[in-house]
């Protein structure tokens, strides 16, 4: 110690520690799975009577939180986005059918612990279940978080009436 102010190494050290740390900046990533924005559309004509139009797509500002990891000063947090699907049914250029499906429609109908985290899978044309009267589509929901799954069917016929109904619940 000496008394003209000076400061010991031990109080630098100190002080060169404390301005590092307020300089270091902890580094945020979010990843996303998919990644980028994803589309599948689909054009099927079945027994010559239904046209069917199916858009599968992700929502870009949609997301599941799965978990957060930490690795030195990165953290990183990973979102699977949640998709939807737009069906167009008509007969004759005349539309019967126009609905919007997301996880967020079905959870309205079941209040079950599943559609907390649920996406949309898929939506597609069952040709072996279809025929000239009614259409059959098949639609998928998972929960990515719990790796649980539900399948569902839905008949339309000439009308455009609809009837749901669960196949399979994995939940």
């Amino acid at each position: 110690m000496s008394c003209d102010s000076r400061t010991s190494k031990k109080d630098r050290l100190e002080k060169a520690i404390i301005q590092f740390n307020k300089n270091i900046k902890s580094n945020n990533a979010t990843n996303y799975y998919p990644e980028s924005y994803t589309e599948i559309k689909t054009d099927s004509i079945i027994s010559n009577t239904f046209h069917v139009n199916i858009k599968n797509y992700s929502s870009m500002d949609r997301g599941i939180f799965m978990n957060t990891s930490t690795k030195q000063l990165k953290k990183t947090s990973q979102f699977h986005r949640t998709f939807e699907s737009d069906i167009l049914v008509s007969i004759a250029d005349k539309v019967i059918y126009n609905s919007h499906i997301s996880a967020a429609n079905f959870s309205r109908l079941n209040s079950d612990k599943f559609w907390t985290n649920a996406t949309l899978e898929h939506v597609w044309v069952n040709e072996e279940l279809s025929s000239t009267k009614t259409l059959s589509l098949g639609i998928s929901f998972i929960n990515p978080k719990d790796e649980t799954y539900k399948l569902y069917e839905i008949r339309i016929d000439q009308l455009g009436n609809e009837r749901l109904t669960l196949i399979e619940d994995h939940s």
